[in-house]
């Protein structure tokens, strides 16, 4: 845990004072990235790279506060997750702004590297407009090996969660399982406080359609992370469409006991903005 953090917090503070290339300096070639200004992942090192560049030397705040980080090591494989305080002095008073976080590391070479990262307000509601890229897909896509895989696992858990059961999840998540979604104040660790917050929601969450757009998957022996867009849809009686939630989903699986858990959890909305 303390050298993954060490490099998560050496890379921070570089970030708040106006350098993002620690971000980068941390990263994979096929790194993928999540946060709240963005309708579509970003996937690769050189995309990542453009897109920070728009950050240097424009980010500037005092406080930087990582609150209950956790790792979880599978092999050479880890997941970080915290959440995140930052908090610029101003003349009336601090500008605060709280994060939720997961950063999955892959060791490679001796090193650990950043493979996917996914950032997202705590307490979120949905932008008044949005308009989100998806790919065409002229046919059904296949997917294969442990994409195919985690992929089924997840698909059979939504079809439930769509008509109210939520079980599906914590069926498949294990026993000290992390979770972020929009509405969750903290992470919340352990299967007990995930079922207790699912208990709330069982019966109440009815929707149509769902489509996963884009599913990606990043494997290093026993963790994989899944990261994919979803939609949620709402119809109306004549079959148009009352509502649609556009949403971004990372999940960490780990494999035990020869069968795939959910280790972590974090869903947040596209372009999700601050409560």
């Amino acid at each position: 845990m303390e050298m993954i953090l060490s490099l998560e917090k050496g890379a921070m503070e570089r970030w708040r004072t106006g350098d993002p290339w620690g971000w980068t300096e941390l990263s994979a070639h096929e790194v993928t990235y999540v946060d709240p200004g963005l309708t579509k992942p970003i996937v690769g090192l050189e995309e990542y790279k453009a897109y920070l560049k728009q950050f240097e030397g424009n980010i500037r705040y005092e406080i930087s506060e990582f609150i209950d980080p956790r790792v979880v090591q599978v092999g050479d494989a880890a997941v970080l997750t915290y959440n995140y305080r930052s908090s610029a002095a101003t003349p009336e008073e601090p500008e605060e702004t709280l994060w939720n976080t997961t950063e999955v590391y892959f060791r490679r070479e001796g090193k650990w590297r950043i493979i996917h990262t996914h950032w997202s307000y705590v307490k979120q509601k949905l932008p008044a407009g949005l308009e989100v890229p998806i790919p065409v897909e002229l046919s059904p896509e296949q997917y294969e090996g442990v994409l195919g895989e985690i992929l089924a696992l997840e698909h059979a858990a939504m079809e439930r969660w769509r008509k109210g059961d939520p079980w599906g999840f914590t069926d498949i998540s294990a026993p000290d399982v992390t979770y972020f979604d929009t509405g969750t104040p903290k992470r919340l660790n352990g299967l007990e406080a995930l079922k207790a917050e699912y208990a709330q929601r069982e019966g109440e969450i009815h929707y149509d359609v769902m489509e996963f757009i884009d599913p990606r998957i990043h494997v290093k022996g026993d963790m994989a992370v899944l990261t994919y867009r979803f939609f949620s849809t709402q119809l109306n009686i004549d079959g148009s469409i009352a509502k649609r939630t556009p949403w971004n989903c990372s999940e960490v699986f780990a494999r035990i006991e020869g069968r795939w858990r959910i280790i972590h959890t974090h869903w947040s909305f596209i372009q999700g903005e601050r409560m």
